[in-house]
């Protein structure tokens, strides 16, 4: 009996942590209401309260993303990967290592760390 109740609690646990940590959360304000004026009326109708977000161009400006960074680690990794590959494959008196088996060596496994590092730079965003 007591390792049912110790199981019903832990259980239960989490899901009474979780309503705890859902009613502690701050309650959104409402979005804003467009309310229509008169048509006699010079004021404006206010649509937003708030102050307005920047633009795009502004947070542009103001953050530097890492793209050619991440492009020259991951085709550093890339690089590296390919050649000790074909460093061991090469290596066996029995293979023949021509112009094919390296390129497929660039394509298969220098190209996608090279991309996956140029895909992490362009998220990275720092200020100047």
């Amino acid at each position: 009996m007591a390792k049912l109740r110790r199981g019903a609690a832990i259980l239960v646990w989490p899901v009474l942590t979780g309503v705890q940590l859902l009613a502690a959360q701050a309650r959104v304000p409402p979005l804003p209401r467009w309310r229509p004026q008169p048509l006699g009326s010079s004021v404006p109708p206010v649509l937003a309260l708030r102050p307005r977000a920047p633009s795009l161009s502004t947070l542009a400006a103001s953050e530097h993303r890492h793209t050619i960074t991440g492009l020259l680690i991951g085709g550093l990794v890339g690089t590296v990967a390919a050649g000790a590959f074909l460093g061991a494959f090469c290596n066996d008196p029995d293979t023949h290592c021509g112009a094919g088996e390296v390129g497929r060596a660039i394509v298969i496994i220098a190209v996608p760390p090279t991309l996956l590092g140029a895909v992490i730079g362009s998220l990275i965003r720092t200020k100047p």
